[in-house]
């Protein structure tokens, strides 16, 4: 332990200048060591000095106030973390600025990516020097709509999920506690809670007034568009169902006051009419339903009924009643002729 009150060299015999010039060299030797700091009476600007009670190396500030500690001479690189990379003991602290664009910790090639204090206890996270996610107290927010993505087992694909473009509230969507069943969909309780539910199976019999919110069937539960009622459209409803029906004028030029799946009527004649179908039914087995205005005479006998037969007997006659078609007439039995009506009834039951 070495150091002395000054590094002049006083003006002595031989013998005193040779000890001075021996404590100085000494003392500069050591790096002027001592089991405590120097006073301030012994240090100048620049000094080294070293502490061998903490046997740390250390250095006079530049206004030789104080000494700053270089490092601890009994550890590698004297206890500094080496460029080269190496184990840090204790915390680290990093520049507080928050930007976005220069994060505190940053990459040598990359220096617009990195973390930076945002705010309090707010960690940014910022790419292509933006900020794109934080994490605080509350949890990780993406920011600006960006994705949380989970990639298939190569990562060559994968599920991303984010938020709408606008939302109106913020709110929190909680997660089942358990696994569902198979066929079961994710419900919401309307207040963020998620549970597994199983599709309702009864069917729409009875459905009415009286269990129904409104009395009516919310527009929610349809589609924007509905499709177009047709023949075709309805060929899954089970049991007889009314496939066509027409209601028409019979005299002067035929037209057609109301329908279902009817296109157009041909006027065969007086009393005599085809009505054609837009879609054709199934096939012909169907059931077809004819009905006219009658006179107000009694007396007079009105009928409208399908043509069919050639001799009303048997079926040996051709049949005019098609899967695209049906031929009807209507005739005064008084007169037994073919007679128009102002009004006519024509449907199809399959």
């Amino acid at each position: 332990m070495t150091s002395v009150a000054n590094y002049n060299i006083e003006d002595n015999s031989g013998a005193n200048v040779r000890i001075d010039l021996n404590a100085v060299f000494a003392a500069i030797q050591s790096n002027n060591s001592e089991s405590a700091d120097l006073a301030a009476t012994k240090c100048v600007t620049g000094m080294t000095f070293l502490n061998t009670t903490s046997n740390e190396l250390k250095i006079r500030n530049s206004s030789n106030e104080a000494f700053t500690t270089i490092g601890n001479i009994d550890q590698p690189n004297l206890g500094l973390l080496s460029k080269s990379g190496g184990t840090m003991k204790g915390q680290f602290l990093a520049d507080d600025s928050n930007s976005a664009a220069a994060p505190a910790i940053s990459f040598d090639t990359d220096t617009d990516l990195g973390l930076f204090r945002k705010t309090n206890n707010i960690m940014g996270f910022s790419s292509a020097g933006t900020e794109q996610m934080v994490f605080d107290a509350n949890g990780i927010t993406l920011r600006t709509q960006n994705e949380i993505r989970f990639g298939d087992n190569d990562s060559s694909h994968y599920v991303g999920l984010k938020a709408d473009t606008t939302i109106g509230t913020s709110f929190t969507l909680t997660l089942p506690t358990e696994d569902g069943s198979s066929g079961q969909f994710l419900k919401t309780d309307g207040s963020g809670t998620l549970s597994f539910a199983s599709t309702p199976t009864a069917d729409l019999t009875n459905l009415n007034a009286t269990n129904l919110t409104s009395g009516t069937v919310p527009d929610a539960r349809f589609p924007a568009t509905l499709p177009a009622v047709s023949g075709a459209n309805l060929t899954n409803i089970s049991g007889a169902a009314v496939k066509a029906f027409v209601n028409f004028r019979g005299t002067g030029t035929v037209a057609i006051n109301a329908d279902l799946n009817v296109s157009s009527i041909t006027d065969n004649g007086t009393g005599d009419y085809t009505v054609n179908f837009t879609n054709n039914i199934s096939d012909a087995n169907y059931t077809p339903v004819c009905m006219t205005h009658g006179h107000d005479v009694q007396g007079t006998q009105i009928q409208t009924v399908v043509r069919g037969m050639s001799n009303g007997v048997d079926n040996s006659g051709p049949t005019l009643m098609t899967t695209s078609a049906c031929r009807i007439n209507r005739g005064n039995t008084s007169s037994n002729a073919f007679q128009d009506g102002v009004k006519l009834f024509f449907a199809v039951l399959r």
